[in-house]
C-alpha cells in the first residue's frame, strides 16, 4: 500500500479519536455512563446514538412544553417535576398518535431523569408501528426498572415487553402462520396484562384508554372485537372522570366503520381535547365524511393542516416528517371535490406536489405528499372535465411524466383522453399516445412469454457476475392488467368523441370509469336516456356530493326535460352552498338558473350544524400553507483562521453540508460523492460549503494531507455553535449530527436532511434543488 494511503488512514484515526474525545468532554449521554444500557462511546460511529441502533432515528433535538396538549395525570416514581411534565405531555401526544413529538417528550423526560424507566416505555409506545425500534426501547425500560420504579410502572413496562415482537432473529425460523399465531397470542396476553393493571388500579383511566385502543387494534392481530358497545361502556367510564380526555380519538375509530353517528359527540370534542395536535382535528373528519357532511369534514382537515403547518415551521421540520400530514391533505382535497371547491382543490394539490421531497418518505414509489398531490390534481382536473387545463398542466411543472412507470402510464392515458375531450385537444396526438400504451402492453406480453421458456443453465465462470432479477410473472400480469384499463379508458374517450355507443360501452366496462364521468361520456356518445338513468343512480349512491347532482341537472336540461332539471337544480343549490359556480361544469347550469328565476349567485348557504362543538377561527390555528423557515445567521473559520460569515452567501442559492471531520469515514464518502458533481451545482448557480466540528488546525492538517483536492470551502465550527443553530445536534446525548441543507437566495431553507449518517444520494439532491429553486 502506498505510504500516502497509510498516512491518510493514520490521520483519519487521529481525527476520529479527537472527535470522540471532544464529544465526550461535552458530556454526551443523558444516562449514567456506567449503566448497562450505555454503549462504549469509543465503539460508536460519529452521529450514531450511544444507546444503540433503535435511538439513531427519531427526534434528537430537545422538547419543549407545547400549548394545546391534552392534560394527562399519570403518576410515576420520578422525583423530577420537569421529567414528570414531559412524560405526561408524551402520554397526551400518544393519545393523538403524534408519535414523533411523543418520542421527543419521552426523550426529554429521560434527559431530566436518566433513571426514569417508564419514559422508555413511552418511547416504545411511540414506535409500536416500528417493532425493531420499539424492541430496543422497551429493552431499555426493562433494564432500568428497579427498586425505585413502582409496581404499577413495572406492570406497564412488562405488559409492553411481552406484547412487542421479539428481536427478529428470535422468530426468523417461524412460518408465516406461526408468526401470525404468535402475534395473536401476544395481543391476547397484552389485553390481559392491561386488565391486571385495572384489577389493582381500578381508577387508572390511562390504563382504560390504552385498553380501549388495544381492543380496537386487536382485530389486526387476530383478536376479534366482539362488542363495540362493551368498549363504549369503558369509554364512558373515562369521560365520567374527564369529559375532555383525548380518548375521544379512540371513540371515533371505534365507530368510524360501523356506526359513525355514535361518535358525533366525540367528533365535536376531539379537536378541543388536544388543540395542539393536528391529528385530533383531523379525526372528526372521518365521522363527518361517513355521514356525507363533507363541508364539515373539510373544515376539520383544514384545521389539522394549519396546526401541522404551524408546528413544522416552529420546529423546522419538512412536511412529510409529520405522521399523516400528506394523508390529511389529500383527504381534504377529496372533500373539497365533494362540495365543489374546485379552485381550492387545485391549489392544494399543486401545493402538495411542490413540497420538498425526500427519498426516505416522499416519492412516487413510497408515497407521501408528492404522490398524493399528483393523484388529487389529476382527479380534480378529470372529474370536473378541465381537459384544456390538464393539457396545460402536462406541459408544466406539476404533471411531469416522471420516472415511475405506473405514474408515467397514468399520465399518458389522461393526456390522451384530454386530447379527445379538450376544446384545444388534438385527437391525432391522443391516438398516437394510445398506440404507445398498446406497444407497452405488447412488450410486457412478450416478456411474459419469455418467462415461460426454461431458463438456460448458468455458466460457472459467470456465477459471480451481478445479474438483475427479472420481474416476476405475477408482477408482469398485474402491470398488463393495469395497462388494459388505461388503454380502455383512452379508447372509451375516443369512442365517445366519434359517437360510437357500442364501442364506448365495451371499453368503459374494462376501464372502470368513475360513474359520473361514464354517464357524461355515454351522453356524448349519443345515449342520453341511459346516461340520465345512470346519473340518477350516482346521485342516489353519493348523497351530499355536488358533481353527480350537477351532471344530472345538465343532462336533464340537454334532454329538454326542463321541469325535472329545475327540480334537481333546487336541490343542488343547497348541496353546492360553497361550490365554485364558475367552474365549467357548474357554469353550464346558468340557463337552468335563469329558467328558475335565480339571478347571479344561485347558491344557498345554510346555517351551521348545532352539534359541531367549539370551533376556533381557522387563522388562529396556523397558516393555510407550509412555508420554508429562515436559515439562521452563522459564521465559521477557514483553515487559515479567517472568519467566514454566512451573509457572504446572501442572494445566492447554496448548499451547506455539516460533517463530523476527517475522522468520520461516512462524511468523507459524502464529500467524495459531491466532488464530481460540482459542475452541475455550479451550472445551477449553487454555492457549496461544508462546515465541520474540527478545530482550525485539524482542518488545515486534514486538507494538507488529504489525497484529493475538495473543490468547495471547508470551514471549522469547533464549538459547534452553527451545528446547534441549524439543529444538527443531539441535545439528549450532546453530540453533533450530520446535516445537508438547501437554502434559496432569499435565505429560506427549502430542503434539509439531519441524521446519524450523511445524505448520500447526491443525484437526488441535484434534481430536487433544481426543482425547488425553479418554483
Amino acid at each position: 500500500m502506498p505510504i500516502r494511503y497509510l498516512f491518510v488512514l493514520f490521520l483519519t484515526f487521529l481525527c476520529f479519536v479527537h472527535l470522540q474525545t471532544s464529544v465526550a468532554a461535552e458530556g454526551h449521554v443523558s444516562v449514567d455512563p456506567s449503566s448497562p444500557n450505555h454503549e462504549d462511546k469509543d465503539e460508536v460511529d460519529p452521529g450514531h446514538s450511544f444507546h444503540g441502533d433503535a435511538f439513531n432515528e427519531g427526534p434528537r433535538q430537545a422538547a419543549t412544553i407545547i400549548a394545546g396538549i391534552p392534560k394527562i395525570q399519570f403518576s410515576t416514581s420520578t422525583p423530577s417535576g420537569t421529567a414528570q411534565s414531559f412524560f405526561e405531555q408524551g402520554v397526551g401526544q400518544l393519545h393523538g398518535f403524534w408519535y414523533l413529538e411523543a418520542e421527543r417528550s419521552f426523550r426529554q423526560a429521560v434527559a431530566e431523569d436518566p433513571t426514569m424507566a417508564i419514559a422508555y416505555w413511552g418511547m416504545a409506545m411511540a414506535n409500536v408501528n416500528n417493532p425493531s425500534r420499539a424492541r430496543g426501547m422497551i429493552d431499555e425500560a426493562v433494564k432500568l426498572r428497579g427498586k425505585k420504579t413502582t409496581r404499577r410502572e413495572k406492570m406497564y413496562i412488562e405488559a409492553l415487553d411481552r406484547w412487542i415482537e421479539p428481536n427478529a432473529n428470535e422468530g426468523e425460523t417461524l412460518s408465516k402462520d406461526a408468526k401470525k399465531d404468535a402475534k395473536r397470542k401476544r395481543t391476547e396476553r397484552y389485553l390481559a396484562d392491561l386488565e391486571d393493571i385495572l384489577h389493582e388500579h381500578p381508577d387508572d383511566i390511562e390504563a382504560k384508554a390504552f385498553l380501549v385502543l388495544a381492543l380496537w387494534l386487536g382485530d389486526r392481530d387476530g383478536v376479534k372485537l366482539h362488542s363495540r358497545y362493551a368498549v363504549e361502556a369503558l369509554l364512558e367510564q373515562i369521560f365520567e372522570v374527564d369529559p375532555m380526555h383525548p380518548a375521544h380519538h379512540y371513540r371515533i375509530h371505534l365507530w368510524d366503520s360501523k356506526r359513525p353517528q355514535n361518535a358525533l359527540v366525540s367528533a365535536a370534542k376531539c379537536g378541543s381535547s388536544g388543540p395542539g395536535i393536528a391529528h385530533m382535528w383531523h379525526m372528526p373528519g372521518h365521522i363527518y365524511s361517513k355521514l356525507k357532511r363533507y363541508n364539515d369534514a373539510a373544515w376539520q382537515q383544514e384545521a389539522s393542516a394549519r396546526v401541522d403547518h404551524a408546528h413544522m415551521i416552529d420546529k423546522r421540520l419538512m412536511p412529510d416528517q409529520i405522521h399523516n400530514f400528506a394523508h390529511n391533505n389529500e383527504w381534504l382535497v377529496r372533500n373539497l371535490l365533494f362540495v365543489g371547491r374546485v379552485n381550492d382543490a387545485l391549489d392544494l394539490s399543486r401545493n402538495l406536489i411542490s413540497l420538498p421531497r425526500h427519498p426516505k418518505y416522499n416519492t412516487l414509489e413510497k408515497g407521501g405528499s408528492h404522490k398524493f398531490g399528483r393523484q388529487r390534481l389529476i382527479q380534480t382536473l378529470t372529474q370536473y372535465g378541465l381537459w384544456d387545463e390538464l393539457l396545460r398542466e402536462a406541459g408544466g411543472d406539476f404533471l411531469t411524466p416522471g420516472d415511475d412507470a405506473a405514474a408515467q402510464e397514468e399520465w399518458m392515458s389522461w393526456l390522451a383522453v384530454a386530447h379527445f375531450k379538450a376544446r384545444l385537444g388534438k385527437p391525432a396526438e391522443g391516438a398516437r399516445t394510445l398506440r404507445s400504451l398498446q406497444r407497452r402492453r405488447l412488450a410486457l406480453q412478450g416478456q411474459l412469454i419469455d418467462l415461460a421458456e426454461p431458463e438456460p443453465a448458468l455458466d460457472k465462470d459467470a456465477s459471480d457476475t451481478e445479474t438483475k432479477s427479472p420481474p416476476s410473472r405475477d408482477k408482469i400480469r398485474k402491470h398488463i392488467d393495469e395497462l388494459r384499463k388505461l388503454i380502455a379508458r383512452v379508447s372509451a374517450a375516443a369512442a365517445s368523441r366519434r359517437k360510437d355507443v357500442d364501442a364506448f360501452k365495451k371499453h368503459a366496462k374494462v376501464a372502470k370509469l368513475d360513474p359520473v364521468m361514464e354517464s357524461q361520456w355515454l351522453a356524448r356518445a349519443g345515449n342520453l336516456d341511459e346516461a340520465i338513468g345512470r346519473t340518477r343512480k350516482a346521485v342516489k349512491d353519493h348523497p351530499g356530493e355536488v358533481r353527480p347532482l350537477a351532471a344530472l341537472v345538465d343532462l336533464l336540461w340537454e334532454k329538454g326535460n326542463r321541469e325535472d332539471a329545475k327540480k334537481s337544480f333546487t336541490n343542488l343549490r343547497s348541496v353546492a352552498a360553497v361550490a365554485d359556480i364558475d367552474t365549467p361544469m357548474l357554469a353550464r347550469l346558468r340557463p337552468v338558473a335563469r329558467a328558475a328565476d335565480v339571478q347571479g349567485d344561485w347558491r344557498i348557504v345554510g346555517e351551521p350544524a348545532k352539534d359541531l362543538g367549539e370551533r376556533p377561527p381557522l387563522d388562529q390555528l396556523g397558516p393555510f400553507r407550509w412555508q420554508p423557515y429562515r436559515a439562521e445567521p452563522w459564521g465559521a473559520k477557514a483553515s487559515d483562521g479567517t472568519l467566514v460569515a454566512g451573509d457572504e452567501y446572501d442572494g445566492k442559492p447554496r448548499i451547506i453540508v455539516f460533517y463530523l471531520g476527517f475522522g468520520c469515514l461516512h462524511c468523507m464518502e459524502q464529500l467524495h460523492a459531491m466532488t464530481p458533481k460540482m459542475k452541475e451545482f455550479e451550472d445551477m448557480g449553487i454555492e457549496v460549503v461544508a462546515i465541520s466540528t474540527e478545530s482550525v488546525d485539524e482542518l488545515k492538517t486534514g486538507l494538507e494531507n488529504f489525497e484529493k483536492e475538495i473543490p468547495f470551502p471547508l470551514l471549522s465550527d469547533e464549538k459547534q455553535h452553527v451545528f446547534r443553530s441549524f439543529g444538527c445536534y443531539d441535545d439528549f446525548e450532546k453530540q453533533p449530527l450530520h446535516g445537508t441543507f438547501l437554502i434559496d437566495p432569499a435565505g429560506n431553507v427549502r430542503w434539509q436532511d439531519i441524521g446519524y449518517e450523511p445524505f448520500m444520494d447526491i443525484e437526488f439532491l441535484i434534481n430536487e434543488s433544481k426543482r425547488l429553486l425553479e418554483r
